[in-house]
């Protein structure tokens, strides 16, 4: 595995950054309103340019609506058999970001039913602001999990007592909160984040030993 130098930066491989995300994320679902993909790519390809890719950092619209324009970090992955930590590719996305001027400010979820805290996100120096109460995320069906979005689009709607009355016999599924980070990349950027209300609190630790450079 070549070290960090020596990996190639893009920006826009979304097939790359999906098939890498379906094959190695937890969720192994690919966000919808993808705004800015980076990658990471191993030395090579048919041209000595870049080759398979190493890690991915998608930045997308998020799914529910905020008062001031953001984009979310909706993915982080990379390889199984990579060590290199992941805090070099959100910083060369966000610094991509800030370069375009797409937007002033950034959010993350870091999901605590996976038991992640946001260490990737600490070692970014993004900023705490708290952790959401549980909430249903999407529903139980015959045994697997169905996210609230795959279920509005399979059936019209993600409400247990709507489903069951259609003849799906399922029940609802509630994360355990998630822990809301944020980075504002300008002046603007922290304008908006004192009207949405996000605060900047101390950070928290791990309730358990994870790989934090992994998924966070």
């Amino acid at each position: 595995m070549p070290e960090k130098g020596d990996f190639h930066f893009r920006v826009g491989d979304i097939p790359a950054a999906e098939k890498l995300v379906r094959q190695f994320h937890y969720s192994h679902r690919f966000p919808a309103n993808v705004q800015v993909c980076g990658t990471w790519h191993e030395p090579g390809g048919l041209f000595g340019d870049y080759g398979d890719v190493v890690a991915a950092c998608v930045f997308s619209i998020p799914p529910t609506r905020w008062r001031e324009p953001v984009l979310e970090l909706s993915r982080l992955v990379r390889r199984d058999d990579a060590t290199v930590f992941l805090s070099g590719l959100i910083s060369q996305t966000t610094k991509f970001i800030k370069s375009r001027s797409l937007i002033d400010l950034l959010i993350s979820f870091a999901d605590n039913t996976q038991g992640h805290h946001g260490g990737i996100y600490q070692a970014c120096s993004w900023r705490f602001a708290g952790t959401r109460k549980r909430n249903m995320d999407g529903i139980i069906w015959r045994g697997e999990f169905v996210p609230g979005r795959s279920a509005n689009k399979r059936w019209g709607t993600q409400s247990p007592n709507r489903l069951r009355g259609m003849g799906i016999d399922c029940y609802p599924h509630y994360d355990e909160g998630k822990h809301l980070y944020w980075m504002a990349l300008n002046k603007h950027g922290n304008k908006k984040a004192k009207r949405i209300g996000l605060e900047s609190l101390p950070y928290i630790k791990p309730q358990r030993i994870t790989n934090d450079h992994t998924l966070s």
